[in-house]
This record gives structure tokens, sequence and C-alpha cells, in this order.
């Protein structure tokens, strides 16, 4: 049976700064188009209702924060099933003008996962780039069943787009997968 979009599925993405970073931008993005389509009256009374709360001194991102407050945004667990279900999707509203998915700190980004087996034990790999000097590069981070920390590959990939990253990782078999495990486990 399909997990409904209020069940987060059996394996899900764990929740990592990047993609909570991602949601809060999310819920950020929803609040700025909740500006933008109000009439200037509109944004006089969101700005009022704003500063009576106390919340903001009326910057846009702080207007944008305050009304997604006011709209029916999913909670994170929820979007973090929707992200891993439409992961697709979800980059897609990326601007295109970015090339590729960025953090606000430049951490790495998520962009894709796989599972795996490794010695009996379940493993989660995911796949994280980055950009630099007007290229991509790419690391795999695993989660282990069991374990509270992650470890981590150095860069493994360096390509112009995101996508040829995405497709060479969607590429690797379980054997290849865990070989890169082995090599980044101390």
């Amino acid at each position: 049976m399909a997990p409904t979009a209020l069940q987060a599925p059996a394996r899900a993405i764990p929740a990592t700064e990047a993609l909570l970073r991602r949601y809060a931008a999310y819920r950020l993005r929803q609040g700025r188009e909740l500006l933008e389509l109000l009439p200037r009256e509109g944004r006089r009374e969101v700005i009022r209702a704003c500063r009576s709360r106390g919340e903001a001194e009326g910057s846009i991102e702080e207007l944008a924060a305050f009304c997604a407050g006011l709209l029916p945004l999913p909670p994170f667990h929820v979007w973090l099933a929707d992200f891993q279900a439409h992961q697709a999707s979800h980059l897609s509203f990326e601007d295109p003008a970015v090339a590729g998915p960025r953090s606000p700190d430049g951490s790495p980004v998520v962009v894709g996962v796989k599972e795996l087996s490794f010695r009996g034990r379940p493993w989660v790999a995911q796949l994280l780039v980055s950009p630099v000097d007007g290229l991509w590069q790419g690391a795999i981070q695993f989660h282990g069943d069991g374990r509270h920390d992650t470890v981590r590959t150095g860069c493994i990939f360096r390509e112009t787009t995101v996508e040829t990253i995405r497709d060479r990782f969607r590429g690797f078999d379980e054997i290849t997968v865990a070989a890169f495990l082995r090599s980044a486990l101390p």
C-alpha cells in the first residue's frame, strides 16, 4: 500500500540541516508569493497586522515569514514525505538562473538518495552537491541504522550540471555504493 500525503514513507530521507533550510525557504517563498498577490491596501493591512504582533519591523523577509504563518502550509514531516516522493518537482521550483540547488550558507544540498545493505545492516546514501568554481561537485553521505553519526566520501563528482552528477549516482548499483561506503568508514 502506497503512503498517503500525510504519512511518511517507510524509509524516509533523514531530516538534514539542508532539508530543514530548504523547507524554510519553501515557506518564505510561499509567503512572498502571497505578498505579491495582495493589492497595495492589502499589503498595508499585512504590515499593520505584523507590526501589531510585534513580529517585524517591516522588512520583506519578515513580512514573508508572517504571511507564511497565515497560510495552511504543510508541517515539515508532510513536506519531507512529499519531497522524497516528488523530488524532481521540488527541484523544478529553483530559479533557472541559479542552475542548481543551493543552500543559504553554501553547505551541500541533498539531490539524490539510495538505500543499501552493508554488512547485514541497512544504510541510506545521500548524494550531496555544491557549486565550486563554476562547476558542481558531489559527495556521498551515509547514514546507518543504529548509528547517530554519518560518514562521507570526499568529492567524487565534478561536472557542469547537477543533473549529470545525479544521473551518474543513479547509475551506481548497490555494490558500487557499498564500495564508496567502505572507503568512507573509519
